[in-house]
């Protein structure tokens, strides 16, 4: 039997997990929208298939609007432009979810901050939540951790690829990545989000 090495097991989950995401049912309100389950430059790891966003009774909330997420995207830190922030709203079996985004860029270097509100559907970022599994390898890590007391999850990708996913409330998803950035530039991303406003909202 065929033993696969770490370097290439490593993008192979990439890929599949890429495509589970890509064919998830999501129906859009907008059609000139991307899937934010889907972030260019993102790389997850599938471990199991089925997530569930506990909390609130699915469609038990009402999504906040994405021109109230647009508010929480922060400007951009020292050294870094923003592009304009972009939102939209889902529909999914009788109700929405709604996420908004802002790009960010310096020389060569990208990122963007996603903030989705899933009014407690499995969609979105929270349909992979669960799967993420902790490891390292000689291309990269995912681990577990807390910002501002929410839980998250950490990845690093060689060469330089970061990204951050922090849960809030098991309802509303933070996604930050940084594509030829470094750690330090991640972290400040990350820092620069609102969590407590987010956890407030209704």
């Amino acid at each position: 039997m065929k033993i696969l090495s770490p370097r290439m097991i490593f993008p192979a989950l990439v890929v599949l997990l890429a495509f589970c995401l890509m064919t998830a049912g999501c129906t859009s309100g907008s059609s000139d929208t991307t899937d934010p389950g889907v972030t260019p430059g993102a790389t997850t790891v599938p471990a199991a298939a089925g997530t569930t966003v506990s909390g609130a009774a699915e469609g038990g909330v009402t999504a906040v609007s994405y021109t109230t997420l647009i508010s929480f995207l922060p400007d951009a830190p020292a050294g870094w432009t923003a592009e304009e922030p972009v939102g939209a709203s889902w529909t999914v079996e009788d109700g929405q979810w709604t996420w908004a985004s802002r790009d960010y860029n310096r020389d060569d270097a990208r990122a963007t901050i996603l903030l989705q509100d899933s009014a407690h559907y499995d969609v979105g970022y929270w349909e992979s939540w669960d799967s993420f599994v902790s490891f390292e390898t000689t291309e990269g890590y995912y681990k577990q951790g807390t910002v501002s007391g929410h839980p998250s999850w950490e990845y690093f990708s060689k060469p330089d690829s970061y990204g951050t996913w922090v849960g809030v409330n098991e309802r509303f998803m933070v996604y930050v990545s940084v594509e030829g950035g470094s750690e330090q530039d991640l972290h400040a991303f990350v820092n620069a989000v609102n969590y407590g406003g987010i956890a407030n909202l209704k």
